[in-house]
């Protein structure tokens, strides 16, 4: 069924990202479900690629092909086993006033070094930059896989988290305490995928503040009564220029892209805030029937349709929570 957030009004596409084939051997407990979940695919696209009549008889030991991105599933040549991996991706950075190469390093988490390494400008003139000028990030993407995949264990509010990936400061946004910014690998990339998407829409922008995800083993994680799974973020509130409200064409973007990713559990905000997001909802375009299911408001705090909804202490920040993976243990 396809989701509220992605019956929105169409964008121009942009250039798909380039594609590779990889064979995966069935094992036991597998289904084409399974495996289509676990690799971001359509089962009938499994179906398709591997000429299956009827995809509920498939076998130990099958081999079945995936198109996947280029790079995003390294595999041993002779085993066919997956292997931990890192991708990236290239961001935008549009310098500012007052910026060098060292700000920028820091703010972005990108070395110098990369930054020369990139950008051909800074390779002859490093200590020119210009305002207004476009840098290329190249931003790591953690994909998990094989023994070192991390792993979600328990509930949000007792379990732990095995694998923990750690969240550093990247484009369009920044991480408050590395020290409890770890999560799943599929978390981490969801939240920088959004933010890059974020920093390329609004390239002069502010930055998004991310608070705690995780401790790097899960558990506890005080004040929270949540965030010790790997699956939890806050993030603050992008405000206007003078500070007195919210900006709120700015926080919907990425409300919204998470929400598209259908990968999204639930979303807590204050309800009196959640006014303003669905006011600005209708106007793009979205329905009262696409709504129901994405935000609360207006049919008050004990709906429970929507995946947005209302929390005490979230005036400051919202609260994401990813669902669970296929990899996940005992995950609610």
């Amino acid at each position: 069924m396809t989701s509220a957030a992605s019956a929105a009004p169409k964008k121009k596409a942009s250039k798909p990202p380039q594609k590779e084939t990889i064979t995966y051997v069935v094992k036991k407990g597998d289904s084409v479900d399974k495996i289509a979940k676990k690799y971001d695919v359509r089962t009938d696209d499994i179906a398709r690629w591997n000429n299956m009549s009827n995809i509920a008889h498939i076998r130990v030991g099958q081999k079945i092909k995936i198109r996947v991105p280029k790079g995003s599933v390294v595999q041993n040549s002779k085993s066919g086993k997956e292997t931990t991996t890192t991708i990236t991706q290239n961001v935008s950075y549009v310098v500012k006033k007052g910026d060098t190469l060292g700000k920028i390093a820091k703010k972005t988490g990108v070395s110098i070094e990369e930054l020369k390494k990139h950008n051909k400008s800074l390779q002859k003139n490093p200590d020119r930059l210009k305002v207004g000028q476009t840098l290329v990030l190249r931003v790591q993407k953690f994909q998990g896989g094989g023994s070192g995949k991390s792993v979600s264990r328990g509930l949000a509010n007792n379990g732990s988290l095995s694998g923990g990936v750690q969240l550093q400061n990247g484009a369009g946004y920044t991480v408050r305490n590395p020290t409890r910014s770890y999560g799943t690998s599929s978390t981490v990339s969801l939240i920088m995928d959004t933010m890059a998407a974020y920093a390329k829409k609004y390239p002069n922008g502010p930055k998004f503040s991310i608070g705690d995800l995780s401790a790097k083993n899960g558990g506890r994680l005080s004040p929270h009564l949540s965030h010790q799974s790997g699956r939890d973020v806050d993030i603050s509130y992008i405000r206007t220029k003078d500070g007195t409200k919210l900006d709120i064409e700015k926080n919907w973007y990425v409300l919204e892209r998470f929400l598209k990713t259908q990968k999204i559990q639930y979303i807590f905000m204050n309800y009196e805030l959640q006014e303003y997001f669905y006011d600005y909802a209708r106007k793009k375009g979205y329905s009262e029937a696409q709504l129901r299911h994405m935000i609360q408001y207006p049919n008050g705090k004990k709906s429970y349709d929507a995946i947005i909804r209302h929390s005490k202490g979230h005036g400051n920040h919202f609260h994401v929570r990813f669902v669970c993976a296929s990899s996940d243990v005992n995950c609610h």
